[in-house]
């Protein structure tokens, strides 16, 4: 069964310290080297960390862990996306999470993590199998037919006195993996209110200039304890080996964080271009600076508070007319502000790719067209920007989603 060489982190379960500070108390687990790549090779890591606000005193019986592994994300083994979790009652820690595979017969895999780290921990699932990355506890694990792009559910939940299962579920087609079921020694309590995770390049690649691209969105953990709470995930920093060489992003997306690393083939960070679907006759092409105004919300496409920020999210927002809302059309099919251009993030070609602010680089994600039903679509993708969910409230997020024509992706400019 393929594991991987993770470096196992582990915060005490009973402090009280904020998510603000997580990062700092982070320290490995019984003097653990760092994680390396493969002998010949360099890899290197991304630090995340997660909290879930309002857990009871005795812990959670379940803890869901929203994960997306983005077409971008090369399909090969050798990179780990993971969400550790504690124990309020034991020294070790746990994690989950998914690894890309290889394509078989054209299907797209993924390979879910299930494992505890904590001595006496046992199972007889036959997804599971004794000892942990070369240490005591229990390790799970299952290939399955996947979707990239597709959000998963990781969930950890009790299914009975110490015992814990670790399932995957595709939140678009409800299609749910079993990954595996392991047993803590006895009164090792539920799950703590918080930790961190990592983005682990295990195989690694000659230089850092090669590293395969890594793209994935960590969603903020969710629980049904406590009439249900949720939590946040974000990145922190990277560690180990191609620090500040590996093409690394990361910016906020909802209560998670979108996290890039690597390139894709030919050491090109940008996707390639894609011929986009047909789109109804492009009008008004370029035009002067002015608002565009969403016909389903009533409300205008915002840089809020007039941030330059790469990464920074565009929202609506009541019109009002001032320069964090007055975009400019360019020759070259960008949309300007602030000395910025509209990006679809990382090229995704997805609906439900972010519509960010980033330096102007002239890239097919940063070119739209205006149509003649109202749309604004993205050159690359064919994606039409709208507010997230259909959302019509200020702050409601923008984001590329399927062209439908509703009037939540109509724009007027202004």
């Amino acid at each position: 069964m393929p594991t991987s060489r993770s470096r196992r982190w582990a915060v005490a379960s009973g402090s009280v310290l904020g998510l603000a500070v997580l990062a700092a108390a982070l320290s490995p687990i019984g003097g653990a080297p760092p994680a390396s790549a493969a002998p010949g090779s360099v890899g290197g890591n991304v630090s995340v960390s997660w909290s879930i606000p309002g857990v009871p005193a005795a812990g959670l019986t379940n803890i869901t862990f929203p994960m997306t592994v983005n077409p971008d994300t090369s399909h090969t083994d050798g990179t780990y996306f993971a969400q550790q979790y504690s124990f309020t009652n034991a020294a070790q820690v746990g994690y989950t999470g998914l690894q890309p595979r290889p394509n078989v017969n054209g299907r797209e895999r993924l390979h879910g993590v299930f494992s505890s780290f904590q001595g006496g921990s046992t199972s007889t699932d036959p997804q599971c199998h004794s000892g942990a990355d070369g240490g005591p506890g229990v390790s799970c694990a299952a290939d399955f037919d996947g979707v990239y792009g597709h959000r998963y559910a990781i969930t950890v939940e009790r299914a009975g006195a110490d015992t814990w299962t670790g399932t995957a579920t595709d939140t678009v087609t409800g299609v749910s993996s079993h990954i595996g079921t392991y047993t803590m020694p006895a009164g090792s309590g539920n799950l703590a209110s918080w930790q961190g995770g990592f983005v682990e390049y295990y195989r690694g690649a000659p230089t850092c200039a090669q590293l395969r691209r890594t793209d994935a969105v960590f969603g903020g953990p969710t629980s049904t304890d406590a009439g249900g709470l949720t939590g946040t995930s974000r990145a922190n920093y990277e560690y180990s080996e191609c620090v500040g060489q590996s093409n690394y992003h990361a910016v906020s997306e909802g209560d998670g964080t979108h996290v890039t690393r690597g390139w894709l083939p030919g050491g090109n960070p940008t996707p390639k271009p894609t011929t986009p679907a047909p789109t109804p006759t492009a009008t008004g092409n370029p035009g002067p600076a002015g608002t565009l105004r969403n016909t389903g919300s009533g409300r205008c496409l915002d840089d809020p508070a007039g941030n330059t920020a790469n990464g920074t999210r565009t929202i609506v927002w009541d019109c009002h007319g001032a320069t964090n809302q007055r975009w400019t059309a360019t020759a070259g099919k960008a949309l300007t502000i602030g000395g910025k251009c509209l990006d679809a993030f990382g090229g995704g070609l997805v609906p439900g790719t972010n519509a960010i602010l980033w330096d102007c680089h002239g890239g097919a994600n940063q070119q739209w067209t205006f149509t003649a039903d109202g749309t604004i679509r993205g050159v690359q993708s064919g994606l039409c920007l709208t507010p997230e969910g259909a959302g019509t409230g200020n702050g409601t997020r923008v984001v590329l989603a399927t062209c439908t024509g509703g009037t939540n992706q109509r724009w007027v400019r202004g």
